[in-house]
């Protein structure tokens, strides 16, 4: 077999595995858009505390990120309190509140789906989208800010 060959083949099955992950994660989005309303978007600011949005994973699996309706991606972000809940405005992403009728806990934890990080490291709030119950974890630049 020439060496043109053999690189043909493996170009081959790496579009082949390309086209295989492109297709599932387009499945997720839509099953998960499905089961989720969409966030209230809000236009983003530059007013809040900077920090970074790690993750938001569903409450009962803290293993199962949520990718639906622009929540997938980590990224700079800030957040503020305001009279209707907290305001998360994402660099590049979705920028979205969370209500304040809708803001069940918020706590500080350690690790998040794939990010570890120093004990009290990240903070935790647990919201209600719907009638699903989310955990959207934050990494605060300053320490003091948590």
């Amino acid at each position: 077999m020439e060496t043109y060959q053999v690189g043909l083949i493996a170009l081959g099955l790496f579009s082949l595995f390309a086209m295989i992950a492109i297709v599932t994660w387009r499945r997720r989005v839509a099953a998960q858009a499905l089961l989720l309303e969409k966030p209230l978007v809000i236009e983003g600011s530059l007013v809040g505390s900077n920090c970074f949005y790690v993750a938001t994973t569903f409450s009962d699996r803290p293993l199962d990120r949520v990718i639906a309706h622009g929540l997938a991606h980590r990224g700079h972000a800030n957040v503020s309190v305001s009279q209707s809940g907290l305001e998360v405005s994402r660099t590049g992403e979705l920028s979205f509140i969370i209500p304040k009728a809708d803001l069940l806990e918020v706590k500080t934890g350690s690790a998040v789906i794939d990010r570890a990080v120093e004990k009290d490291g990240l903070v935790v709030i647990k919201w209600r989208l719907g009638k699903v119950e989310l955990q959207t974890h934050f990494r605060f630049v300053n320490s003091e800010l948590r």
